[in-house]
């Protein structure tokens, strides 16, 4: 219930506050010198304690400028230590090389160097390749000492991956001849129309 009216009273308090704003902050603004928050009245009370005590200090130091304060202001300069913007050359010429990059043939940029224990994809497939080729020869323990890797990471990579191989399906005849596999006979005539075409009207395998 409580934030119910809290809510309908900011309602009603909104058109009010925001009556003539901008008049009000023009009016703001047209003053030479903008009204100071009033102090802590802790703090009031020490300044009046220190002006009474000090009565010179206010209308000597603090009315007059300080001439030597203002040289010593005037002898600071702040300097960047960014580095320098270079602007962009507008009229520089474009490369004279406009080919297309190629794609790398394994999807990456194939590293220079390999770190002893890791294969690329690359050697990873002639690995495969070598043992599929002669697995008497290319087993797991000569190609881990070809490759510097552990003989177990050897055997695994021999045992859960394999090379594509290619079926070639079998030949089969694209152009059958009526008259080379189905005989006259099993044509459906008026009078065996009904009846199943077996026995002879088989096709020759």
């Amino acid at each position: 219930m409580g934030n119910i009216a809290i809510k309908a009273s900011r309602k009603l308090m909104r058109p009010l506050k925001n009556f003539a704003v901008e008049a009000r902050a023009e009016r703001v603004l047209a003053k030479e010198k903008p009204t100071p928050a009033p102090w802590h009245p802790t703090t009031q009370k020490r300044i009046d304690e220190l002006i009474k005590s000090n009565p010179d200090l206010i209308d000597g130091q603090l009315a007059k400028k300080d001439e030597l304060l203002g040289n010593r202001l005037k002898q600071i300069y702040v300097t960047s230590r960014d580095k320098p913007i270079i602007p962009k050359n507008i009229d520089k010429t474009l490369p004279a090389e406009r080919n297309n990059v190629e794609s790398p043939e394994f999807g990456y940029q194939e590293p220079a160097r390999i770190t002893k224990g890791k294969l690329s994809i690359r050697q990873a497939l002639l690995l495969i390749g070598k043992h599929h080729q002669d697995p008497v020869i290319h087993n797991a323990m000569s190609l881990a000492n070809e490759y510097t890797i552990h003989p177990r990471v050897s055997e695994n990579i021999l045992k859960y991956f394999k090379t594509f191989e290619y079926y070639q399906p079998p030949k089969v005849k694209t152009h059958i001849q009526a008259k080379d596999y189905i005989t006259f006979k099993s044509l459906p005539t008026a009078q065996n129309k009904d009846k199943p075409l077996i026995g002879e009207n088989s096709l020759k395998s």
